[in-house]
């Protein structure tokens, strides 16, 4: 594969993929013949000009960017966080830093008639429909343009970090307007971008729900560990309802079977469904679970032998941690962690590792006295 080219510019590394030169002559053929060459020159400038006013509002926050024009424009990047007011600024350096620099005096010089008609004039007019047409469509409310990320900004300002989801309600709905206006303009390109970016940002918003999810089952977890599996459950089934991706689910309801084992219930310990219907009997091992709750369903409906074994190898072999941190509490309240903790003292290196973690979970979790039992089978 050929690696695009790399130029630095005033130090500021700039990536050039051949795609953007493809989509800029694209765009260019409805220009005269004799003028196509201009179009993609004034048109690479101008983005370009674009970027860099990204780049040195970054920089002006101590940051360092890297610019790349690829197949739909460009991307300024740069590796650390701002606060809402800065990323207002630098979204906005772009679109003004063209508009200011290049656009508008190309417009004064447009509407003073000096330039005379011809070759000079449908270049000057160039410029001015890239530079200020360019500028003020991407200052529309919608992402991933410019005034997307100022609108998304201002509500994550608004809501402290979670305005996601407002700005991609408003950019499906500005993007979907667009995209019928420009159709029955008779702009067919136009439409197709608009709608492209309306399904894009109805994708977005399907994810920022499922993150949304995810959080909430965040919520159930810390309720859980502090024993309030009532709490939960309302939350769990508020989940339910909202039609989780599979993964999510998944997660849900491995909570939900926490929530009935720290109650003391094991009939219903892998449930298939936020109901509560049972999917086996209680000595069956579910898959999808984790060996974390099968070894606290078994603790709970008195199997102490293989409940203590299965906690053991959760604790010193499964790779999920939220798993781990409910078991020990179950071990906690069940008096069973000084078991589980001689037992992992039987498995290696792997069991005294395991034997930490559950030690370091029941000390942050509060109960010192089940740590200091497995503190015991660690000397």
């Amino acid at each position: 594969m050929v690696k695009a080219p790399e130029v630095t510019l005033v130090g500021i590394p700039v990536r050039l993929e051949p795609a953007f030169f493809v989509i800029i002559l694209l765009l260019g053929l409805g220009q005269p013949a004799e003028f196509v060459a201009t179009w993609v020159a004034i048109a690479t400038v101008s983005i370009l000009v674009h970027e860099l006013g990204h780049a040195v509002a970054f920089r002006f926050y101590g940051l360092t960017p890297r610019v790349m024009l690829h197949g739909f424009g460009g991307l300024t990047s740069a590796e650390g966080s701002l606060t809402p007011g800065a990323r207002i600024v630098t979204s906005l350096a772009g679109p003004l830093a063209a508009l200011v620099l290049i656009g508008l005096p190309a417009l004064y010089l447009e509407r003073s008639g000096a330039v005379p008609p011809g070759a000079a004039s449908t270049i000057v007019s160039q410029v001015v429909w890239i530079n200020v047409g360019w500028s003020l469509l991407n200052l529309l409310p919608v992402l991933p343009l410019d005034g997307g990320h100022v609108f998304l900004a201002v509500c994550d300002a608004t809501t402290k970090g979670r305005g996601r989801k407002a700005a991609e309600v408003l950019s499906v709905v500005v993007a979907g307007a667009l995209a019928v206006w420009a159709l029955r303009q008779g702009f067919l390109f136009g439409a197709v971008m608009a709608g492209v970016l309306a399904a894009m940002n109805l994708g977005q918003l399907r994810k920022v729900r499922q993150d949304e999810l995810v959080d909430e089952l965040a919520a159930v977890h810390r309720a859980l560990l502090e024993g309030r599996p009532t709490e939960a459950d309302a939350v769990l089934a508020r989940v339910a309802a909202a039609r989780p991706s599979t993964e999510t689910r998944d997660w849900m309801l491995e909570l939900l079977g926490w929530s009935r084992v720290l109650r003391g219930d094991v009939t219903v310990a892998f449930p298939d469904t936020v109901s509560g219907s049972a999917t086996g009997r209680g000595d069956d091992l579910k898959p999808g679970r984790s060996m974390a709750l099968h070894a606290a369903e078994a603790l709970v409906a008195g199997r102490r032998e293989e409940g203590v074994a299965l906690a053991a190898w959760a604790m010193a072999k499964e790779s999920a941690a939220p798993p781990k941190s409910l078991l020990a509490a179950v071990l906690a309240q069940r008096g069973m962690a000084g078991a589980v903790g001689a037992e992992l003292g039987l498995m290696g290196d792997d069991g005294r590792a395991g034997a930490e973690l559950l030690r370091d979970l029941l000390v942050h979790l509060g109960h010192l006295g089940a740590a200091a039992e497995v503190t015991a089978t660690l000397a």
